[in-house]
Parts: structure tokens; C-alpha cells; sequence
């Protein structure tokens, strides 16, 4: 039988739940490292690279997850713009994420370079690992999402800083030629890219709900019908979405670093949780 696991978007406070669960989930027995494809969107392409390179998240990355700003700043009035527009969206459409990329190649951000450094770069993974990993961004000028794998041509540095890129306050980077922004814009998660493989099982673990982010709802409903493809195909979908005391822990701003211990403290008891009920047949 053949496993998926899909890591959606939540920015440093994400990173930090992420991390508390797979690490928790390994000292429980359960390794998603033996997984056949790992999908990773933002947050969840960080912990999902080091995952796919055999990493033990529990061991700290490269250099500490920094993020840079530039000196000024970001810009509120663009943010503003973008935020407002992807909060209100009922559905994706590649003109709306053009939109959106539109803005964010307008904003002021730190330099794409110290961007690659901070996210990608900071890693420790300097090759596309041997397991099967898929990346999103999106296509900042015309909308359409990519999902980034070994053989497309760009490096798994580069497609990471991609996935992370936050429209309107980190640098969009190049990709194949293209700027690309945060693979979030389209999808929270991208679930629907495990139907590839026809897994038996996908497990997928989303910071990002109605709960946690203004556009939340949107990712929600994207989400849901990414369960229903992997459904299609023959896959057992197993969903893990903060719960209200994760929620909680998280507070309002998922980029805030002051909130990744809490989100973290919270991620090692649901994780526990998780592998005694839902993730215990992660090994049958």
C-alpha cells in the first residue's frame, strides 16, 4: 500500500506545529518519512523537504528559520489589498491568484536572495531527495499553481522559497524563468496531488483553517475537494486541522515568532493523541 503525506501552509507558527507533530509521531512509532510522496505547501514544504531528505525534525535545521524584512517595512497598503481580495474569495480561479501575484510583485520585500537563505537554503537539503516530493507556487503573472518535483529543472532551494512566499511580504522568486509566489494562494495544502500515486492512505496535516487564518474558510473548501479526488482514487483520507486549544496556542498572527513554542507545546500533545487513534494504522 502506498502513503501520502501532504503538509499545508501556516507560516513560522506552522512550521513549528509541523514540527512538533512529526517529531512527536516518530517518538510514537510513527515515521512519516517512509512515506512514497510528500506534498508541501509553505510551511509544509519546509517540513516536508526535510521529511523527504530523511531528516529527524527533531534536530535543529541548518541556521535558525529567520525571516527577513526589508528595512522599511513591509507595505500595509498593498498588504491590505491583498489580504482583503484573498479573504474574500468564495472560490480560487487563476485570475483571482494573478491578481493577487500582481500586487505582490509590486511590494516592497527584503532581497529574493536573502529570502532563498532563510527558507530553502536554511534546510540542510541541497538536492531533490529520492523520495517523492511536490512543491507549490503559483505562477505570479497568470494565476496557475505549479507542483515542483525532481525532474522539473529548478532547485529544491529554490522551489521552497517559492512555496513560502507570502504575497505582499516576502520577494516572489524565480522559478523556471517565472515568479512564483506562495503555493497557499492557490490551495492551503494541495491534497490532490497524493492521487497520483494512487495511495492507500493520505494523511494530511493543515495549520491553516476558519479557525487559524482570514482566509481560512477558502482553504478549507479547497481542501475538501482534495479529499474528495484522493477519495476517487481508492485513498483513505485522514485530515489533522488545529483543534480549539491549538487554535489557541497559535494566536492571531501565524507569522509570529513569540507563538511558535506555544504551537508547538500544542502540537506534542495532539500528536500523542493522534498516534493512539486516527494515525495508528499508519503501520498495518
Amino acid at each position: 500500500m502506498k502513503r501520502a503525506v501532504v503538509l499545508g501552509g501556516g507560516g513560522v507558527v506552522g512550521v513549528a506545529w509541523l514540527t512538533a507533530i512529526v517529531g512527536t509521531l516518530l517518538e510514537n512509532g510513527i515515521d512519516l518519512r517512509e512515506a512514497d510522496l510528500v506534498v508541501g505547501t509553505s510551511a509544509g514544504s519546509m517540513v516536508g523537504t526535510r521529511i523527504a531528505a530523511g531528516q529527524d525534525v527533531r534536530e535543529p535545521t541548518a541556521r535558525p528559520l529567520v525571516v527577513p524584512m526589508p528595512d522599511e517595512g513591509p507595505d500595509m497598503a498593498v498588504l491590505g489589498q491583498i489580504f482583503g481580495h484573498w479573504s474574500a474569495m468564495e472560490t480560487v480561479t487563476a485570475a483571482d491568484c494573478a491578481k493577487i501575484g500582481g500586487w505582490a510583485l509590486g511590494a516592497r520585500t527584503a532581497p529574493e536572495a536573502d529570502w532563498i537563505a532563510a527558507t530553502g537554503g536554511a534546510l540542510g537539503v541541497d538536492d531533490w531527495p529520492a523520495t517523492g516530493l511536490r512543491i507549490s507556487t503559483v505562477d505570479a503573472e497568470t494565476g496557475e499553481r505549479f507542483l515542483w518535483g525532481a525532474s522539473d529543472g529548478v532547485s529544491v532551494q529554490r522551489a521552497v522559497a517559492g512555496s513560502c512566499s507570502v504575497p505582499g511580504l516576502f520577494p516572489p522568486v524565480e522559478l523556471a524563468g517565472r515568479p512564483h509566489v506562495d503555493g497557499g494562494v492557490w490551495s492551503g495544502t494541495h491534497a490532490d496531488a497524493a492521487a497520483a500515486i494512487a495511495p492507500g492512505i493520505v494523511v494530511v496535516i493543515a495549520p491553516i483553517t476558519e479557525g487559524t487564518a482570514a482566509f481560512g474558510a477558502l482553504a478549507d473548501r479547497a481542501l475538501a475537494e482534495e479529499v474528495r479526488v484522493c477519495e476517487k482514487a481508492g485513498a483513505k483520507v485522514i485530515v489533522v486541522q488545529p483543534l480549539a486549544a491549538e487554535q489557541e496556542a497559535f494566536g492571531p498572527d501565524l507569522m509570529s515568532g513569540a507563538a511558535a513554542p506555544n504551537a508547538a507545546a500544542a502540537g506534542v500533545d495532539r500528536a500523542r493523541a493522534l498516534a493512539a487513534n486516527e494515525l495508528a494504522e499508519w503501520n498495518a
